[in-house]
């Protein structure tokens, strides 16, 4: 059998590297997973990611066509944004063996094995009496990919052998080019001396070039015999030979690399060259990126599956990093549907990202949606689609643009960047004045369009838009004291209030405990129903359409303008309890019922309590947090464990955007339903940068006695602090240790405290400022270890 080669292909990069072991790089050694392949399983893929590639195909080691945005399309090599290749294979036969025929190739895998930057697939040849394993990373910065092939003899004896390398170009652009006039064309290919093979679309300068190690290998057009694996679209085949000697029982390694460009076939050539005369250099830093990252927002839980999904989500948003020269750099939002950026994914995935210490590419995404979402709409909008060619390709739902300025407020207090906040503040400006325009003067502040579900004509008065444009205001007027814009924080404070008093008015459903759906004539309904009664069946959701018919056939006679409030029991009901709006007795008993069958699925929230179809990861996460915010924090707990269960379901180290396996197989949001909660709710920390200061109030699960957070960034990624955390919970009494790094911060800490319980604190200088409600606010500076202990009396005074 195989055996696992310590996470090393490529040999010398660690050397190369000079990596030392750090706590980074033991977490990133943890993170291995594999799956051994069966016959009949459905499609599942994997990704290899860099900043300016990325690699996606199927876990048996092909390259099938598949895809639903660009049909057939969406695997192969990405660097954005134009696609690169279809895929590659390789073909093994013993020397002089008569071509193709005489060998095999290398098809189905017998094992994937995942890793966080780079992955493996795991062969047995038993004609050949060869074992192989053919692992691929892409470079951080560079267009490009590197393969190598790992022969090893079972035959016992010595002996040449002829190995190929093929691939497919398929060089086209990304979806929705056509609208900025750009179309594919069909390839040609020509042998390229000392590279390999050089592949140009007819019409455009895109260029990819392929190649093995060396310059001896032979090169030619066109595919290696008639048996060769093929794809679809207009791409040109090519391939390089080389004949190797395998002694009897020993180890041969053959690399190959790939590079390519959107400008020319120089810049290909030199990124070609560049990878492959430094890719061990290469991988040793991209390991040590990874371990960076890695070794940052740290925790130690009691359930040792969420730690996993934790850390695994955490590399997630580094295969989601997309760098795409002339267009901008940030969070993408799903592999393999959607590579690019979107205003509502980022406005969940975003707050989430800070909690890892990702400032930088929180900054930088968010400046990349404010800036196309300028030059698209000019409006304040904020866009919902943006592809990698800089083509906006929606110019966003009613919801985004006041999810977007509280991402914006979020982004801010963490950092503390008050340039960011300049630049960011006329589109916070803008924003409001847009969704608001005309409404000021009226009784009526629901903002009017289509939410997060998008469901076809669900484009009225909706629960998510005006929940998030309540609490955008309020957001936003804070963003307007600290940049001088008085006026309009007091005006901001006094629609939110309005805002509020109509949400809790219209749309809260007394006799259903809920908050509805939306806000909507009789007659908006009437003229929507029959269209969602057909969505139903085609969904084959027989209960729901009936559910829909009847409430069709109620309203049959009711006056058209009538207004209503609409209870279709999609996921959004939730959003006012995420946001804290919901006083606290409805959102306990909207949460009551949330937490049923009616709503929750065995993997997490359906996206309809009507359909129970469907569930998602963002539903889910969603609640995790609505749960939280109320103090619920064993359901909270349930919600995460349900996305953290899916883990590996689909791809080893990922979960799907849809519940359990479907859907785009890594989703950027999932950290809000991972890394949100857990920091921000269960270790309780609210950062308020700018002022140098942290709110802590942490709240554990009731079967968690023990729990710890180290190396959280506080700031900006180059002038940032850090906060680390643990919590001991004991009968007699709890301990919780507190270290912030910086002495010129404030920490100010609030825990639960009944009348018999006393609080003793050791190490920074610390005060009491309050006690109410049942809980002790101390206050600390930062710079020095705090300890306090929380210990409990009992009636007779003992301890």
């Amino acid at each position: 059998m195989l055996t696992d080669r310590d996470n090393e292909p490529f040999a010398g990069a660690e050397r190369t590297a000079g990596a030392e072991r750090t706590a980074g790089a033991e977490r990133l050694r943890g993170l291995q997973a594999s799956r051994r392949n069966r016959e009949g399983e459905p499609l599942d893929l994997f990704v290899a990611a860099g900043t300016r590639s990325m690699l996606i195909g199927a876990q048996d080691g092909g390259f099938p066509d598949f895809g639903h945005h660009i049909p057939d399309e969406m695997g192969g090599l990405w660097a954005h944004p134009i696609k690169l290749l279809d895929g590659f294979w390789v073909h093994v036969a013993e020397a002089d063996a008569g071509g193709s025929a005489g060998g095999e190739w290398l098809q189905k895998a017998e094992q994937f094995r995942n890793y966080a930057y780079f992955n493996e697939h795991v062969y047995t040849l038993p004609a050949l009496e060869l074992e192989a394993v053919r692992s691929q990373f892409c470079p951080d910065g560079l267009a490009g990919l590197a393969v190598e092939l790992e022969l090893r003899d079972r035959s016992g004896r010595s002996r040449e052998l002829d190995v190929v390398f093929q691939a497919r170009s398929d060089l086209r652009p990304v979806w929705f080019s056509e609208q900025a006039g750009v179309e594919d064309a069909p390839d040609v290919a020509a042998a390229v001396p000392g590279i390999g093979i050089a592949a140009r679309d007819t019409a455009h300068p895109w260029t990819v070039v392929f190649g093995a190690e060396t310059d001896e290998a032979e090169a030619a057009v066109g595919d290696y015999g008639p048996d060769a694996p093929r794809t679809a679209g207009p791409g040109a085949a090519g391939h390089v030979k080389r004949r190797i000697e395998l002694a009897a029982g020993g180890t041969a390694r053959l690399r190959y690399f790939v590079a390519g460009s959107s400008v020319s076939e120089e810049e290909a050539l030199a990124s070609f060259r560049t990878i492959r005369e430094r890719h061990a250099e290469l991988r040793g830093q991209k390991r040590l990126r990874y371990e960076e990252y890695a070794g940052r927002t740290t925790v130690e839980l009691p359930d040792e599956r969420l730690v996993e999904a934790f850390d695994w989500a955490k590399v997630h948003a580094e295969w989601l990093h997309v760098d795409v020269p002339g267009v901008g750099r940030g969070l993408a939002a799903g592999i393999p549907e959607y590579p690019w950026w979107f205003g509502c994914d980022n406005s969940y995935a975003l707050p989430a990202l800070l909690t890892i210490g990702r400032q930088s590419l929180a900054i930088e995404t968010s400046e990349l949606i404010r800036e196309a979402s300028a030059k698209a709409n000019g409006n304040g909008r904020i866009l919902h689609e943006l592809t990698t060619l800089g083509v906006a390709a929606h110019p966003g739902n009613a919801q985004e643009t006041p999810h977007f300025i509280s991402c914006v407020w979020e982004v801010f207090c963490w950092t503390g960047d008050r340039a960011y906040l300049q630049r960011s503040y006329p589109a916070v400006r803008d924003g409001l004045e847009w969704l608001f325009a005309g409404k000021e003067e009226t009784d009526d502040l629901l903002p009017l369009g289509y939410g997060i579900i998008e469901i076809e004509g669900l484009n009225v008065r909706l629960v998510d838009t005006a929940v998030y444009a309540w609490k955008a205001l309020k957001d936003g007027a804070e963003m307007a004291e600290l940049v001088g814009d008085g006026e309009e924080a007091r005006r901001w404070r006094r629609l939110a209030d309005r805002l509020e008093r109509q949400i809790d008015e219209e749309l809260w459903l007394e006799e259903e405990g809920l908050y509805a759906d939306a806000v909507a004539s009789v007659g908006e309904v009437r003229e929507r129903l029959p269209v969602h009664v057909a969505r139903a069946d085609a969904m084959e959701a027989p209960a729901a359409a009936r559910e829909l018919e009847r409430l069709l056939a109620s309203i049959e006679e009711a006056p058209a303008d009538e207004r209503r409030a609409w209870l279709f029991k999609n996921w959004v009901v939730n959003t006012p309890l995420e946001a804290g709006l919901a006083p606290r007795e409805k959102a306990l008993r909207a949460l009551d019922r949330l937490a049923g069958e009616e709503f929750a699925g065995p993997d997490g929230m359906y996206l309809s309590g009507m359909y129970r179809t469907q569930m998602m990861t963002i539903s889910t996460a969603v609640q995790a947090v609505a749960e939280a915010r109320y103090g619920r924090m064993d359901e909270a707990l349930r919600n995460m464990g349900k996305i953290a269960g899916t883990l590996g379901r689909r791809l080893p180290g990922s979960i799907s955007e849809m519940s359990p396996d479907y859907g785009c197989f890594v989703q950027a949001w999932t950290g809000y339903g991972l890394h949100y909660p857990l920091v921000r709710q269960f270790f309780g920390v609210t950062p308020r940068a700018h002022e140098r200061r942290v709110e802590l109030r942490p709240r554990l699960p009731e079967a968690w006695k023990e729990a710890s957070l180290d190396r959280l960034l506080l700031g900006g990624e180059q002038d940032g602090i850090e906060l680390a955390m643990a919590i001991r919970l004991g009968e007699d009494g709890d301990e919780y240790r507190i270290e912030l790094s910086a002495p010129d911060w404030t920490m100010q800490l609030s825990l639960p405290c009944g009348e018999r319980e006393e609080v003793e604190a050791a190490g920074a200088d610390c005060r009491i400022v309050g006690r109410a409600d049942g809980e002790l606010r101390l206050e600390a500076r930062g710079g020095t270890p705090l300890t306090v202990r929380r210990i409990r009396r009992s009636a007779t005074g003992g301890a």
